[in-house]
């Protein structure tokens, strides 16, 4: 990855952390994202005093203008990007809607990296770079309401992940039936007990941190999508860690991922 530019949201703690440091290792510079700029900052210092080179970038994800805005402040100061890992995801406890009115699991998961990876198309495409969005086993389980597609009838914290898990794959792998340029690909890479689970009762966070897989091991599939050349033409795909499989049939379907590119795209319009 030497010479290659990477952002990654998400990357202050837990997987994002142990995705960042990798990619630095392997030589790449790191647009090393977080809420909080301090929290960004955190993780960069890590990345240079192993001699490895990042910088900090804090935008919220629950914010279209700051997403927006973000994205242009990449493309001034980098004309080239080898990939962009949407990686940060939440998890909500109760339903909530954002500044721009939506709802929060959907702005973060789907909403945000769908308009990073659309703002960035031309610096991607330059460096014929990768799209990785870490998306989850769980949206072989989501369902589409397309009358209702931000549970304004009724909120459960599950489906909403694993609806907008669901969205997440299906996007990406209408990005990747629609630009040939680039690589994207969508993957489950672990649970790991990681901020994620914060909304959850203690004693499930618990065993989720005592059973599940240590953060670095999570980032591993991570890092391989973004860089490993056995996978630098492969797009479309859904890997579940290192393995590519089939993902739920709507993914497979081009007019459902059609469907849905159309209705996101009006959201943010």
């Amino acid at each position: 990855m030497k010479g290659k530019t990477v952002l990654l949201t998400g990357a202050a703690g837990g997987i994002g952390r142990c995705i960042a440091l990798g990619l630095a290792g392997l030589g790449a510079h790191v647009i090393a994202h977080a809420r909080r700029l301090e929290q960004a900052e955190a993780v960069v210092n890590e990345i240079r005093q192993a001699g490895g080179s990042a910088e900090a970038l804090a935008f919220a994800l629950d914010s279209v203008a700051e997403l927006r805005q973000a994205a242009q402040t990449v493309k001034a100061r980098h004309p080239r990007l080898h990939a962009l890992i949407n990686n940060a995801g939440i998890w909500n406890g109760q339903r909530e809607v954002t500044v721009d009115g939506f709802e929060k699991t959907w702005a973060v998961n789907v909403l945000a990296p769908w308009i990073l990876q659309e703002e960035l198309l031309d610096p991607l495409k330059a460096a014929a770079g990768r799209v990785v969005n870490v998306s989850s086993n769980e949206h072989y389980l989501g369902k589409m309401n397309w009358d209702d597609i931000q549970f304004e009838k009724g909120y459960r914290p599950r489906y909403a992940y694993r609806r907008s898990k669901l969205a997440l794959t299906m996007l990406t792998n209408e990005l990747a039936a629609r630009e040939s340029a680039i690589t994207a690909n969508s993957l489950h890479p672990g649970i790991s007990g990681t901020s994620l689970f914060r909304n959850f009762p203690r004693f499930i966070q618990f065993w989720t941190w005592l059973l599940m897989r240590s953060p670095r091991s999570c980032a591993a599939p991570v890092i391989r999508l973004a860089s490993a050349e056995d996978v630098a033409r492969v797009s479309g795909g859904f890997f579940r860690r290192f393995a590519q499989h089939q993902p739920h049939k709507l993914a497979r379907d081009p007019a459902a991922c059609r469907r849905l590119r159309e209705i996101v795209a009006s959201q943010v319009k």
